[in-house]
């Protein structure tokens, strides 16, 4: 038997061993999958809540009933708290984009330096917390919302170079494609979920209605934020609740294929 099917076989009776509960990679997976939920429900969500923001003078249509001309009718919808014309929507809309593009590239670089669990977590709490001040931000002014926009922006552009780096340190080359589209995953559902979510929101009265949006996404962003400085950590070898086994599975799955390369 060659020295690669030894290795293999040592390794998948190693994991084998690995005790019958959640294991700490497929945890980091699913608080993973929950970052990118939050984040991008929190990136969409204005593209809704945008709607019962602003005034709706773009599509008014007046017309009078040919059965009784005293009788008018106006198409528009109720009118929101702003009066933003269709430039400005789109301006704060692009705005977003502006400030994700500029972190790509150091995102990649920081997360190798401060690990990739801290880049993660600080990113996601950056959105959450400018995902809160946006009501703030909106009334306010056009120019706050967009500021805010841009930095929301900055903090989410390094989750994605952070979430690599926790990978090239967590996921074994025979389960890591598994792993990363189990997190990544959540980006599509974070914008699945966010659409119907937001628009329920802002057609009740609940804080308010539109600024609803924003509070609860929020919310729900402090409360993974939490969790996921509890659960995960930036390597195997420093998490202190990780099996022998599954640490020895881990670091001899990377450690060999490192060799190989």
């Amino acid at each position: 038997m060659s020295g690669d099917s030894e290795h293999s076989v040592y390794l998948e009776r190693l994991k084998e061993r690995i005790p019958h509960i959640i294991s700490c990679r497929y945890v980091l997976a699913i608080m993973g999958c929950l970052g990118f939920v939050n984040v991008y429900a929190m990136r969409v969500n204005l593209s809704v809540a945008l709607v019962a923001m602003t005034a709706s003078n773009d599509t008014a249509d007046n017309y009078t009933n040919a059965e009784c001309p005293a009788e008018t009718y106006n198409s528009t919808a109720d009118q929101g708290e702003f009066d933003w014309d269709q430039n400005t929507r789109g301006q704060i809309l692009s705005s977003f984009f502006y400030g994700y593009l500029i972190t790509q590239i150091p995102g990649g670089w920081l997360g190798g330096i401060i690990g990739g669990k801290h880049l993660f977590g600080v990113g996601v709490l950056c959105t959450t917390i400018f995902t809160l001040l946006t009501p703030l931000a909106a009334r306010a002014g056009v120019s706050y919302l967009i500021s805010l926009r841009i930095l929301e922006g900055v903090g989410e552009g390094v989750t994605f170079p952070a979430m690599h780096a926790m990978w090239a340190h967590w996921a074994p080359p025979i389960e890591r494609s598994k792993l990363i589209a189990i997190t990544y995953a959540g980006s599509q559902l974070g914008t699945v979920l966010s659409n119907p979510v937001s628009g329920w929101l802002c057609s009740t009265t609940f804080l308010g209605g539109w600024p609803s949006v924003f509070y609860v996404f929020g919310t729900l962003g402090l409360i993974w934020f939490v969790l996921w400085t509890i659960l995960v950590h930036n390597t195997p070898a420093q998490h202190p609740r990780i099996s022998p086994e599954e640490l020895e599975y881990i670091e001899k799955s990377i450690g060999g294929k490192r060799e190989k390369l």
